[in-house]
């Protein structure tokens, strides 16, 4: 990623996003969760007042938890 406020060419943008798409696609995966009307937006309010997101919130409870129970995590490639 580049700094913050660096001016980059539109090639150069491209070829960032397009290496950004790859590295997600190889390294993470996607989780769906259903909630009832309402939440999505309470959620993300409440994320934002903490300045984090939504994922990374949900992320450290589960890890959190994981950890709790002995559940072991897979380890950083």
């Amino acid at each position: 990623m580049p700094r913050k406020g660096v001016k980059m060419s539109p090639k150069a943008i491209e070829n960032q996003n397009k290496a950004i798409a790859r590295w997600k696609v190889e390294h993470t995966d996607n989780l769906s969760v259903s909630l009832r009307k309402g939440k999505r937006e309470a959620y993300k309010r409440l994320a934002e007042l903490r300045g984090t997101s939504v994922s990374a919130m949900i992320q450290a409870y589960m890890d959190g938890e994981c950890e709790r129970e002995g559940v072991e995590l897979p380890t950083r490639e």
